[in-house]
């Protein structure tokens, strides 16, 4: 009995840093395309900005 609630206690811990993994994961992927698209919006031209 012991042994099996350590292989689910263990399977659990694979869910959840799989979760956490595929959270930062998102967070860096937006972060990353937010500080993209702010850079290159400071290319353009003032009057070319649609969202401004």
């Amino acid at each position: 009995m012991a042994m099996l609630l350590a292989t689910e206690s263990n399977e659990w811990a694979y869910v959840a840093s799989a979760y956490g993994l595929v959270i930062i994961v998102l967070v860096a992927y937006a972060a990353w395309t937010i500080a993209r698209g702010r850079r290159v919006g400071r290319q353009l031209p003032s009057e070319d900005r649609r969202w401004m």
